[in-house]
Formats: C-alpha cells, structure tokens, sequence
C-alpha cells in the first residue's frame, strides 16, 4: 500500500514538475512573441516616420498660345498673337516636431495686336512658412511672403507711362503667429504681429508717391494683424485647384484706417487633359487702400481712390506635373 502510494505521489511530482517546465517554456515563448511583434512595430512606425521626414516637392509648368491672323475678313477684326506661361513649386520639408512650407508662383504672358505689344500676366509671388508643431494641428509658426513683378506694366497698350516695374511696387510681408493645420489640404495661418514693407524703386514713380509711399520716399511701412489661408483640392486625378487668400490690416501711422483691409485673393485651376495637355485658370482679386487708381465718374469727370483690381487668365496649351 505504501508502495503504490509512493507510486502515485511520483506520478504527481512529475505531472507537477512538466507543468511548470511547459508553462515556464510556453511563458518564454509567449513574452518572445510579444517582444518579437513590439519589435516589428516599433520598426514599422520608425520606417513611416523616417519616410515623413525630408523633402516633398509638388508643382507643375504650363504654357499657352494663341493666334488670330485675318486676311481680307468681311466681319472684321484683328490679328492677335499671345502667349503665357505659369509656373508653381511647394517644396515641403516635414520633420518630427517641425515642418518648413514653401511656395513659389511666377508668371509671364504677352499679347500682340496692330503692331502692339503688352502683357496679360507678370508676377512673382514667394512665401515661406515654418511651423513648430505644438499638437496635430496647431503651429507656432513664422511667415514671410514676396510679391512683385518682372517687368514695365502700363495703363493701356496705348499709354506711354509706366504705372509699374520690377519692385515697384514690391512687397515684404513677415510675422510670427499661429497656423492652423488638419492636413496639406487646409491651412489658415493668423499673425496679430506683422510687418508689411511697401517698396517702390522706380524713381518717376517714387516722386509721384504711387503706391501709398511719401513722394520721393521708396518704402511705406505698416505694422499690424494678418491672416492667410490656403485650400488645396484634388477634385479627381485630373482636376486641381488650389485657392490663397492674404489679409492684412494696419495698425499704425498718422491715419492708419484698420478697418480698411488690404485684400489679395488668388484662384488656379488645373485641368489636365491629357499627359502633357491641360486647361488653366488663374483669378486674381486685389484690394489695398494705398493704391490708388484713375475712374471716370457718372457725370464725365474723372477721379482717383482705392479700386478693386481683377484679373483672369485662361489658356490651354502644353502642361507639366510634378
């Protein structure tokens, strides 16, 4: 009796010591899974951080011509020759705690008739923003913005003064503040601290006091609050669009007026028709209480103040996206 109950407690002690033995195995197996997967996706989220990390470059080029020519044509007319070209770059560099947005826009078209020549189109529009990420979408963030234009621009074909020229005016924005930001698609950046620098280098324009700048001075400063928004939308994989919309009131001065915004609002639309085909439109809409510009009132007297400014450009012609 005392043989079989040795017997059995050795069965016991076995059955004991091989379960302890198999869930000490099957314990080391388990936390050596569980490490091996954490493992895995530590490497994974270090790779798609790494791959967020560095440089993003988006643009596109266009060109577009067009051409009337008549001979002998009943209904009349003239011939006309124009072209036009655009081009815009954002490079992007995105960081783990911080990201440096770019944009660079220029564009140049002309138009010929009767032996005239003149532009549609001249600008060049630079603004750089970077953003310290706070969370995932507010920004403490700095911009600075260029504007200006490549050539003499006048009033008409048929005028003989220039109104405009490369830095006449041109125009220095820069402030610290905060950008709003749900994705790439979205941003809205507002400055209540913002330096604008109007410069106006031409000498006869200067001496006029065109663009709100004391006559013979060739800067007019302000200081006050700014906000910039852009939207970018992919509407299918051929059509783009992407609108910027600039604000900014002065806040200083002799009559600084800070109810009187100054507006620069932007609209281009890319069709891409083909490969290296496409249809484009720009709309521009510029309000600055500083500009003044000539107007012929109801009663046939002519006048000068504060206008709104509207441009639109459409073209189809040869297209690249990058």
């Amino acid at each position: 009796m005392q043989g079989g109950n040795l017997n059995g407690m050795k069965k016991i002690f076995y059955i004991l010591t091989f379960s302890l033995i198999y869930s000490s195995a099957f314990s080391q197996l388990s936390e050596a899974e569980t490490a091996r997967k954490l493992r895995e996706e530590a490497e994974k989220a270090a790779a798609l951080v790494k791959d967020s990390v560095g440089w993003i470059v988006n643009g596109s080029f266009s060109v577009t011509a067009n051409s009337i020519m008549l001979q002998n044509w009943q209904a009349g007319g003239a011939n006309v020759y124009s072209g036009a070209s655009i081009f815009n770059i954002t490079p992007i560099y995105n960081a783990e705690n911080y990201s440096w947005v770019n944009n660079l826009v220029m564009a140049y078209g002309l138009n010929r008739q009767e032996g005239a020549t003149f532009k549609m189109d001249d600008r060049i529009d630079f603004q750089s923003n970077f953003n310290y990420r706070l969370n995932s979408w507010l920004n403490i963030s700095s911009l600075v913005s260029f504007r200006t234009q490549f050539d003499d621009g006048f009033a008409n074909r048929f005028a003989e003064e220039r109104i405009s020229s490369f830095m006449a005016p041109g125009y220095l924005v820069g402030g610290i503040g905060a950008t709003y930001k749900r994705s790439n698609r979205f941003i809205a950046y507002v400055s209540p601290v913002t330096i604008k620098n109007t410069f106006v280098l031409d000498s006869a324009l200067s001496a006029q006091g065109a663009y709100g700048v004391t006559p013979n001075s060739r800067n007019l400063f302000e200081f006050g609050t700014y906000v910039n928004i852009f939207y970018r939308e992919k509407l299918n994989e051929k059509i783009n669009f992407q609108l910027r919309l600039d604000l900014f009131s002065n806040l200083v001065g002799e009559d600084p007026k800070p109810q009187n915004i100054d507006v620069n609002a932007e609209l281009l639309f890319f069709w891409k028709l083909s490969k290296y085909l496409s249809f484009n439109v720009a709309l521009n809409l510029i309000y600055d209480d500083d500009i003044l510009i000539e107007f012929e009132r109801p009663n046939g007297t002519t006048g000068s103040g504060p206008r709104t400014q509207l441009k639109s450009v459409l073209g189809a012609g040869f297209a690249y996206t990058f």
